[in-house]
Order: C-alpha cells, then sequence, then structure tokens
C-alpha cells in the first residue's frame, strides 16, 4: 500500500459495472504481473506467492469477459493480512476498483480468520484516503522504514527445501522495558505479538519479495543493530531474503544518519504509520486461518 502502491481516485463503483472479486490461483502469473509495477516482482516472486497460499493473497477484481481491472497484493504478518499494493488498469481509473478490490481482500481476511489488516500508510499520500475507508486506525509513532542488506550478502547458499517457509516468528535480543529488566525499544512491537517468556523480543516476520519484513525493533539504540541482524540472519538465509526492513521513528533524527552512514535506503520520502484494522471477532486468537476459502464476491 504506503508509497508503492497506484490508487486510482476513490469514487463509488459504478451501479451495475459487473466487476466481480475472487483470489488468484497459481496460472494466472500473467495477470499479476500485467498490472504490478514492482521492478523486484517477476514471475518467480509471483510464481512463489501463489502458491504459497498459507501465506499469500493476490485478489483480482474482474469484468464480466475475464478482464483484469484491478489486483490487491497481501501477505500474512502474524494473525493479521499485511496489504502490500493495490494496483488498478488504466482504463478502470476513477471508477472506483481500487476501493472494491481492497474491500474485497479485507472481507476475505475476515472470513478466513485473520485477526485483522495493517497497511503501511503515508498520510499525506493519496493511499491515506484508501486507508480512511477500510477504516484502518495508526498503531505506534511514525515511522522510517530501512532496507538494510544483511550481513552474509546475496551469495549465501541458501538451504534446499521443497517448502521455504515465507512467514513466521523469532526472537531477537532486546527487552521492551516493562519490567525494569531492560532497555526500551526503538520501536515496540506493533502487532501485539505475546511476548517471550524466555527473554528477548518476539517479532513476527514475512517475506516480502527478497527482504524481511518485522514487526518492530528491539534494539535500544544504533549500537545493537549489528546483534539485531544476526539474530536474524537464519531466519532470513531459511526464507531466502538478503535484506530486513527496520523500522525507527521519524523524530529519531540520529538514527536516520546513522542509516545513512551503513547505506540503508529509506523506503519512502515521508514518513508512514502502520494503519490497523482489528475484525474483533470472538474467535480464539489460536483458531486455524483457512487460506483456501476463495468465495467469489461482487463488491
Amino acid at each position: 500500500m504506503a508509497a508503492e502502491s497506484d490508487i486510482a481516485p476513490l469514487t463509488k463503483p459504478p451501479t451495475g459495472s459487473g466487476l466481480t472479486a475472487r483470489r488468484l490461483h497459481a496460472g494466472e502469473v500473467d495477470t499479476a504481473l500485467r498490472l504490478c509495477p514492482f521492478e523486484d516482482v517477476d514471475a518467480d516472486v509471483v510464481r512463489r506467492e501463489l502458491a504459497a497460499e498459507a501465506d499469500y493473497c493476490w485478489m483480482g477484481l474482474f469484468t464480466p469477459d475475464g478482464t483484469p481491472a484491478a489486483v490487491h497484493r497481501a501477505m500474512r504478518w502474524n494473525r493479521h493480512l499485511l496489504l502490500k499494493g493495490v494496483f488498478v488498469d488504466d482504463e478502470f481509473r476513477g471508477s472506483g476498483a481500487s476501493l472494491g478490490v481492497a474491500f474485497a481482500i479485507r472481507d476475505w481476511a475476515r472470513e478466513t480468520g485473520y485477526e485483522g489488516v495493517v497497511a503501511w500508510v503515508e498520510p499525506n499520500k493519496p493511499e491515506a484516503r484508501l486507508a480512511t475507508r477500510l477504516r484502518l486506525r495508526p498503531v505506534g509513532p511514525l515511522l522510517h522504514r530501512y532496507l538494510v542488506q544483511l550481513p552474509y550478502g546475496s551469495d549465501a547458499e541458501h538451504p534446499a527445501r521443497t517448502s521455504p517457509r515465507t512467514s513466521g516468528m523469532l526472537i531477537v535480543p532486546g527487552g521492551d522495558g516493562a519490567d525494569g529488566d531492560g532497555a526500551a525499544p526503538m520501536v515496540q512491537e506493533l502487532l501485539g505479538v505475546p511476548r517471550s517468556p524466555s527473554g528477548g523480543t518476539r517479532l513476527a516476520w514475512v517475506l516480502d519479495r527478497s527482504r524481511l519484513v518485522l514487526s518492530g525493533n528491539p534494539c535500544s539504540s544504533m549500537g545493537d543493530l549489528e546483534g539485531f541482524l544476526a539474530a536474524v540472519e537464519a531466519t532470513a538465509v531459511s526464507a531466502g531474503a538478503t535484506a530486513a526492513e527496520v523500522v525507527v521513528e521519524a523524530a529519531d533524527i540520529p538514527a536516520a544518519l546513522a542509516m545513512v552512514g551503513l547505506g540503508a535506503r529509506r523506503l519512502s520520502r515521508s514518513p508512514v504509520v502502520l494503519g490497523m484494522l482489528s475484525f474483533g471477532s470472538s474467535e480464539p486468537s489460536d483458531a486455524p486461518v483457512h487460506p483456501a476459502a476463495t468465495g467469489l464476491r461482487t463488491p
């Protein structure tokens, strides 16, 4: 969602448009690529994500003759679905297609058993309007997301696996200061993941292309970053990631300068906030998520 998406103006979908939403299947790689503008989302990435039904969802909006009007890409981030981009065909810009497919993927997440949906939102960008329509509420402070190359680099030998993990949980050094036995983290864990009883901070992660997206920054200062990345390395190698998204508060100027010194790339020009919609379901948090739910619906 954030700055990487191309969002059409938010108007009401035309009555009788006949557009129907459904989840893309493994044979629709070309359909996804046709509308997705990410330079580093190639056929291999799309094929992996369409095949990993438990961790990714590509929702499409189609005309009656099967022409794709819009697609929305999302991925599992612990018990939430992380919305990562809505893309609209030129012919359907201004038609409300972006809103229709966003509502469809939100409803799919609720029906499938997720606890809610989240997205990175730039408050002063057009996607903030879409976030408002989805009723996303800000969680935590304004942040900058930095792409940091992991120490082992892109030449690491990734273990051969038939089905590598693409999302999960890991424990990294760093406390939250709640009990006075650890320094406060630079960014608190954002998704409400329970604390680790054995010490350290539990973070949710998901593989987004070649990067590991993490749900917090447990470093008490930038001096802890090297140890943080070292703790993430084993998970990154197993998933095939070569970089990690590290978040710091937008107001932390020394951290921003340190990131520049490390050669990290900031992923958006302006600060972002994590927007969250919790469904408030009575379903217990350990209930299974059912990713195969692909019922057709008309937005």
